[in-house]
C-alpha cells in the first residue's frame, strides 16, 4: 500500500485536527458547566461558646456562606467532660435563606443532663444547603467554654 507523500501529510492533518476536537470539546463543556454550578458553602464554627445560666446554656458563634438562593439548615452540638460524667446538647435546627455571603449566627446550646461548665469542649456545627442535591458541611473542632 503506498500512499503520495502529499495524502499522507493531509491524512496526518486530518487526523490531528479530529483528536484536538475531540479533547477541546469535553474540556470546553467542563468549564462552562463549572462556571454554571453554585459554589460550594462554607461553615465556621467560633472558637469559644459562652456560659450562662449556671451551665444551663452555651452561646455559640457560627458563620455561614452559601450559594444565593439556597435554603440552610444549620445546627451545633456540644459535648464536654464533666468530672466522670459528660454534659451535651444540639441547638435547634435553625432555618437560614443564603444570601451569597457570610452571615454570623449565635445559636444556644442546653446540655441533657449535666450542666456545662467553664473549660475544654468540643463542638461540631453541621449545615445542609440546598436546593438540588443538599450538600451538607461540617466543621468540628475543640472549642472554649467562656464565661462573658
Amino acid at each position: 500500500m503506498n500512499m503520495s507523500r502529499s495524502r499522507l501529510v493531509a491524512l496526518a492533518a486530518v487526523a490531528a485536527g479530529v483528536a484536538t476536537a475531540a479533547v477541546a470539546v469535553p474540556a470546553g463543556a467542563a468549564v462552562s458547566l463549572q462556571s454554571e454550578s453554585p459554589p460550594a458553602a462554607t461553615l465556621n464554627l467560633g472558637g469559644k461558646a459562652r456560659l450562662d445560666a449556671n451551665g444551663a446554656v452555651v452561646f455559640t458563634s457560627v458563620s455561614l456562606t452559601c450559594p444565593r438562593r439556597a435554603e440552610g439548615y444549620l445546627r451545633v452540638r456540644v459535648t464536654q467532660a464533666v468530672g466522670n460524667a459528660i454534659a451535651s446538647g444540639e441547638s435547634d435546627t435553625v432555618t437560614v435563606r443564603c444570601t451569597g455571603s457570610e452571615q454570623r449566627f449565635s445559636l444556644s446550646v442546653s446540655p441533657t443532663q449535666r450542666p456545662f461548665r467553664k473549660g475544654v469542649a468540643f463542638g461540631r456545627a453541621v449545615a445542609d444547603v440546598c436546593p438540588g442535591p443538599c450538600e451538607t458541611t461540617v466543621d468540628e473542632h475543640n472549642i472554649q467554654i467562656v464565661t462573658k
